[in-house]
């Protein structure tokens, strides 16, 4: 059993990532991705979720804004092995006693951190989130979310993010074994979005099988 916890900072993408891929277990389309399997969802929880208050921004789904205050999670099992595994999504509002706790908890009971960046915002910003979680493996994985935000010349862009997000992990002595690039969801007119909607897939497989 494998307990992966996807840690980053307020809207990279982290339950977003987890909806994506409830969906594609669902549906079936888990098969279809490289190394793809056929798995079953056991529980898919989003009670974490609540309607910001006095929020009224709304979002592409004509959604009230929310911010996850408890962890989601889902546990879901890999039909031909029997294994199950969970993963945990908690919130990026570390500023909250609520959500800081279970971000300490997440941090200490997973066996296997993503550690979540967003294109769209300033890595520096995001880098803060991460200097108040103490609790660390030396070796976690690497998730690049929200791709399709990405204006100008993607390539250097993302070798220029990964290289600072290596660098500072790497004066925490923490490794980054792989890196994903990944959009949990899009915005309309991206082209590549189902080939970077497949890899946050991809990303959970990988991970619970190596």
């Amino acid at each position: 059993m494998v307990n992966i916890g996807l840690l980053g900072d307020i809207s990279v993408g982290k339950t977003s990532i987890l909806r994506l891929f409830v969906r594609y277990l669902k549906v079936g389309d888990i098969e279809k991705v490289k190394g793809g399997q056929k798995c079953t969802v056991i529980k898919a929880d989003f009670s974490g979720e609540a309607t910001v208050p006095g929020g009224d921004k709304e979002d592409k789904l004509n959604q009230k804004e929310t911010k996850t205050i408890h962890p989601n999670r889902i546990v879901f099992r890999e039909d031909k092995s029997g294994k199950a595994h969970t993963i945990f999504a908690p919130g990026g509002d570390r500023k909250r006693s609520v959500i800081r706790m279970g971000i300490i908890t997440i941090s200490r009971i997973a066996t296997q951190i993503i550690a979540i960046f967003s294109c769209d915002r300033d890595v520096k910003t995001q880098f803060e989130f991460f200097n108040d979680v103490r609790f660390f493996p030396d070796k976690i994985n690497l998730c690049i979310n929200k791709v399709d935000l990405l204006k100008g010349d993607k390539k250097n862009k993302l070798e220029k993010l990964e290289t600072e997000i290596i660098d500072f992990f790497k004066t925490r002595k923490i490794q980054i074994v792989e890196t994903f690039i990944t959009c949990g969801e899009s915005v309309e007119g991206f082209e590549d979005v189902q080939i970077y909607n497949d890899r946050v897939v991809e990303m959970i497989l990988r991970i619970i099988t190596q």
